[in-house]
């Protein structure tokens, strides 16, 4: 294995010993990874085919919800496959997709977080003034920019790793990540640890402060405003600052994770720290949404007719009560 040109599989060794367990995980996995294809779609489905979401707001949660089936997507199809594997493993050239598809992910949905953030602002804020702002070319621009900032930056980072020889072939977690590979590489990594950071910056640093900046202008006005302007103003962030905070710590987690020796944590504990941004934002953003943004889950209820459904399971369940009682 000394000659890095002929390294052509990974081996993953976070997957461990887990014997006939493994089947628990694969269940409880491919459940989870269905549950985030339904919950995502409903909700793209109801933004696309009701007019009335046809703005701004919805727009960023629509290409949310996109973004987290595209990280999923990523992620889950190898990882399941891996579960029932006596040899987890990918190919280098999988490995090497597979690192572009999950950063870029991380990227999109933290400027998207940071469109939404902005656009809440131009609300609050700018009441009078948002459908000039916000107008649908801006939007387009901004969301153009959202996927092409971190596309041509993403690819010059994963230039930089195919080009180093790569000299082992064990991978101490579930998925393939940028930083495992390149410690891999026989040669000096200096370069590429140094653009990491760089990346790591400037996909970060400006959403965090847009988001930041935000959230102080809202916080600003909304002091100032009677008590149901406070109240709406409230209601309308909430589902973004969580959504925000959310996907803030499980990345936290993740970039610790890879910077950092995380061995001294317990095994479970550092697996779930390195897939937690790809397992929690995807399934609960659409719920978040879904049930805290009112106009969505009305639109819900009234395309798939889970207001009959409700009622219907109401009136059987209580016919059961009313003639157990009797």
């Amino acid at each position: 294995m000394e000659n890095g040109s002929s390294i052509t599989t990974f081996l993953f060794t976070a997957y461990g010993d887990i014997g006939f367990i493994k089947n628990v995980y694969f269940t409880v996995t491919i459940i989870t990874y269905l549950l985030i294809h339904l919950v995502n779609t409903i909700v793209i489905i109801v933004i696309v085919r009701d007019r009335t979401l046809h703005e701004p707001m919805y727009i960023f949660i629509c290409c949310l919800t996109i973004n987290c089936l595209y990280g999923s997507n990523a992620f889950y199809p190898k990882f399941l496959d891996n579960l029932l594997s006596d040899n987890p493993s990918i190919s280098r050239t999988g490995c090497l997709l597979q690192i572009f598809a999950i950063h870029t992910y991380g990227s999109f949905e933290f400027s998207i977080l940071a469109l939404m953030a902005y656009d809440r602002y131009v609300s609050i804020c700018n009441p009078l003034l948002y459908n000039n702002i916000m107008k649908p070319s801006k939007v387009t621009r901004l969301l153009c920019f959202t996927y092409l900032y971190p596309v041509c930056i993403f690819t010059v980072h994963i230039l930089l790793t195919i080009r180093l020889p790569i000299c082992g072939y064990l991978i101490d977690k579930v998925y393939c990540d940028n930083w495992s590979v390149v410690r891999l590489s026989c040669v000096d990594i200096s370069i590429n640890s140094a653009f990491g950071w760089f990346v790591t910056t400037v996909l970060m640093v400006p959403p965090l402060m847009l988001i930041l900046y935000s959230y102080i202008k809202i916080i600003s006005v909304s002091v100032k405003a009677s008590k149901e302007s406070r109240s709406k103003a409230v209601k309308t962030c909430l589902p973004h600052l969580i959504t925000f905070l959310n996907y803030c710590i499980a990345t936290s987690f993740e970039i610790l994770h890879q910077r950092f020796d995380a061995r001294a944590l317990p095994h479970d504990v550092r697996v779930f720290m390195s897939i937690d941004f790809v397992l929690l934002p995807p399934l609960l953003n659409p719920v978040i949404y879904g049930v805290k943004t009112k106009k969505i889950w009305e639109s819900a209820m009234k395309m798939f007719n889970f207001g009959k459904m409700q009622t219907l399971i109401e009136n059987v369940w209580g016919g059961k009560i009313n003639s157990i009682s009797q």
